[in-house]
């Protein structure tokens, strides 16, 4: 409504100065507006579901569409998304990952537009299975050999209780039949168990350049931007009900790879420790069996429900983060916590 925030404004100057900036009151409403009414290339208007379960009509569940989302960017981006570093005919390409959780099992999903190991596009998750004493993998697999769907994309951005859930066709291993069958698992957004996926980036990255490029020393460095739309500190403390809500929704979402960022560094010490006084026992005269036989042995955690490994495993495809640039929003005055509308 044109003349809003000045009708606003001087409302709020001539009763009291606590009551909300007009800039704020402006942003309110027009969130306001747009959970109500959808807007029409990322989401529709909102959907009522009635309670059957209770026959509580006062629990109303109103959720989104995000179907025009999904249609939107199938405009402005060409599927499926499949990327490689070693494109002949040009630079590099960029490597798009994006991170999703199944409901049911309680994991984060990762799809990778980078290609595997053997040359396919896929995301393995779940227990890693040993059937009888062979190996056979992890528990579900989710394949996308074409590249990265604008369903993958939607699947990541499925907020719960706004969205439904996002379907994808898994294979799931049976193990009464030993064999994989493919059924349909309901997907939600990354962002409810890992918000800044820094340990998915630092895994992935040193995979595909161990795995796939065979680099058995260190990996490439890996610079580290992170974008954060939820403000950490706020030195103002709300009083009011939006304000209380905006500051959750803050804390709740902001970056807290910190701690992530001292273990990943932690671990990549270690094995440079290790590296170095493994050199040092072979200078003073240490046999290379009995180093070799300390290397070929298992891990001491080696049966928990991860792939079985030996200590030479951990101590290849070293990775360093070479660089972190952290770039954090902050709130003005008028901030509010329907802000991401």
């Amino acid at each position: 409504m044109p003349g809003f925030t000045a009708w606003w404004n001087y409302f709020r100057n001539s009763v009291h100065s606590g009551i909300a900036s007009g800039e704020a009151a402006r942003r309110y409403y027009s969130a306001k507006e747009f959970a109500i009414t959808g807007v029409p290339t990322v989401f529709t208007s909102l959907i009522p579901v009635i309670d059957t379960r209770f026959f509580d009509y006062q629990n109303l569940w109103y959720r989104f569409d995000s179907g025009p989302l999904k249609r939107s960017l199938e405009r402005f981006a060409k599927f499926p998304i499949a990327t490689t570093f070693d494109d002949k005919s040009s630079l590099p390409q960029p490597r798009l990952l994006l991170v999703s959780v199944d409901v049911a099992e309680g994991a984060a999903v990762t799809f990778d537009s980078y290609e595997t190991e053997d040359g396919s596009r896929k995301s393995e998750y779940g227990k890693y299975i040993i059937q009888n004493g062979k190996e056979v993998g992890h528990k579900y697999i989710v394949r996308y050999n074409n590249g990265i769907t604008s369903d993958h994309v939607i699947t990541s951005a499925s907020v719960p209780l706004n969205y439904s859930y996002t379907t994808l066709e898994v294979e799931s291993y049976n193990e009464d039949t030993s064999n994989y069958e493919k059924n349909i698992r309901h997907f939600w957004d990354g962002g409810i168990m890992s918000n800044t996926p820094m340990t998915q980036l630092v895994r992935l990255h040193r995979l595909y350049w161990l795995k796939v490029k065979g680099l058995k020393d260190t990996v490439p460095k890996l610079g580290i931007g992170i974008v954060n739309v939820h403000p950490t500190k706020q030195n103002i403390i709300p009083l009011d009900r939006d304000g209380i809500i905006n500051r959750n929704n803050d804390i709740t979402f902001s970056d807290r790879t910190e701690r992530e960022q001292e273990a990943l560094l932690l671990a990549s010490d270690y094995v440079d420790l290790a590296r170095k006084l493994i050199k040092i026992a072979k200078d003073h005269g240490v046999k290379d069996q009995i180093i070799d036989d300390l290397l070929n042995s298992k891990t001491m955690n080696h049966g928990l429900s991860v792939i079985p490994r030996k200590y030479s495993d951990i101590l290849v495809g070293q990775f360093e983060i070479g660089g972190m640039l952290r770039v954090n929003r902050k709130n003005d005055e008028h901030t509010i916590s329907n802000k991401t509308f």
